[in-house]
């Protein structure tokens, strides 16, 4: 069991040098002085932080920003993150599963009219090992960093090049969101060669899923459970992990069950680099 109590003060500058950025990331250009005061309380009962095969963990994280934000930004965070791993016996194997969720909510009258700062929001995707990411949102194998997230068309300059507008796209930015969840199921096993077991080389089967929204903005409104539900991505897949003392390297085939047209994720071989710190 462990609390941790802290203060962050961060001078945090957005800038947008190709000009085209959104309307919704514009308002947020400049700089601005981050401030957070953030307690996080963690019981962590597994009997390792790599290859965990008995245990349980869970982590709560608790956020009020914007103390001293130049821009008036104020804010607050609450994470959660759950999870459990149990033995087969055999093979040394192992299933580890478990769910995420974080909620950003805007402070100030008129809160949910009001938007949140872009650094603090959640994106979805990446490729570290939701094994070893415990304490915050776990990855979607398969997707692009930040590859799921609500978008926004950026700002669409004609160019004296193209003669037909519609055979030019003004592109995306994609801005994160206030609601997050996520979950992780991955099966660990030994493999049958001793060469490999003997190296602690093994393999694992996984799979991922997850969906981020927006509630600020009055955003709140258009967003039902039944439609987060239905939205929800996902990925699955098999992989071979090298443990080292400092971190494990995951060689994986992802396949792509679901995704939507603006999602940056496909269906092949992915490499990650995960540490337990």
């Amino acid at each position: 069991m462990c609390h941790d109590l802290s203060y962050n003060l961060t001078w945090c500058t957005l800038t947008d040098p190709s000009q085209l950025a959104s309307k919704s990331m514009r308002k947020q250009l400049g700089h601005n002085l981050l401030s957070a005061l953030r307690y996080t309380y963690t019981i962590d009962r597994r009997d390792s932080h790599l290859r965990p095969t008995n245990g349980y963990a869970f982590v709560s994280t608790s956020q009020v920003g914007g103390l001293w934000d130049s821009k008036g930004l104020k804010f607050f965070r609450q994470e959660f993150d759950v999870r459990g791993a149990v033995p087969f016996g055999f093979y040394n194997a192992a299933l580890n599963a478990g769910i995420s969720a974080g909620v950003i909510l805007p402070l100030g009258r008129g809160f949910m009219k009001s938007p949140s700062p872009a650094p603090d929001r959640f994106y979805l995707g990446g490729h570290s090992s939701p094994v070893c990411s415990l304490g915050g949102l776990t990855s979607l194998l398969g997707f692009k960093t930040r590859g799921v997230s609500p978008t926004e068309l950026r700002r669409f300059v004609p160019s004296d090049s193209v003669t037909d507008d519609s055979a030019a796209s003004p592109g995306l930015d994609y801005l994160g969101g206030d609601l997050a969840v996520s979950a992780f199921a991955d099966l660990s096993f030994d493999l049958p060669l001793k060469l490999l077991r003997d190296v602690g080389i093994y393999g694992h089967a996984f799979l991922t899923a997850g969906n981020v929204a927006k509630l600020s903005e009055s955003e709140y409104k258009n967003i039902s459970l039944s439609k987060f539900g239905r939205t929800i991505r996902s990925s699955a897949g098999v992989g071979i992990i090298l443990p080292t003392t400092l971190f494990r390297l995951e060689i994986n085939y992802c396949y792509i069950l679901k995704k939507f047209e603006h999602n940056r994720g496909k269906t092949g071989i992915q490499f990650s680099f995960s540490s337990p710190m």
